[in-house]
């Protein structure tokens, strides 16, 4: 017998009454959920923060860059946009099946919208310093 963790424990094993696959480690699915969920929650609050970055920018007579992005800061409806597509990721997080993909996918976009943020304050840091 090996004491030593399965590497399966996050790998699907086969498939379930509804044809789909199925986890291993029921648990692994758990624990997969709890990361999406955490990597949304973290990806809001960094959408948050680069709107309001952006927005202490354009008074520091910056730009935006992305055009959408430009009309909806213009309408002042790109927080509320960015919240809802949040919103609905984090109720198909919840209500759908864990997902290797979708956790890979929100930690990853965590990590661009940090870079962003990063980018924003480095970016007005500057431009205060001028």
């Amino acid at each position: 017998m090996h004491d030593e963790p399965r590497l399966s424990a996050l790998a699907v094993g086969g498939r379930g009454r509804s044809g789909h696959l199925r986890w291993v480690d029921p648990s692994a699915a758990g624990r997969v959920r709890t990361v999406t969920l955490a990597a949304v929650v973290v990806l809001a609050a960094l959408n948050v923060a680069d709107v309001v970055t952006t927005q202490l920018l354009l008074g520091h007579r910056g730009i935006e860059a992305n055009p959408l992005a430009g009309l909806l800061l213009a309408s002042r409806d790109l927080l509320w946009v960015k919240l809802a597509l949040i919103l609905a990721l984090a109720l198909k997080v919840v209500r759908g099946r864990p997902r290797l993909g979708v956790m890979g996918a929100a930690c990853f976009a965590a990590g661009i919208y940090a870079t962003a943020v990063l980018s924003n304050l480095l970016v007005l840091h500057a431009a205060t310093a001028a």
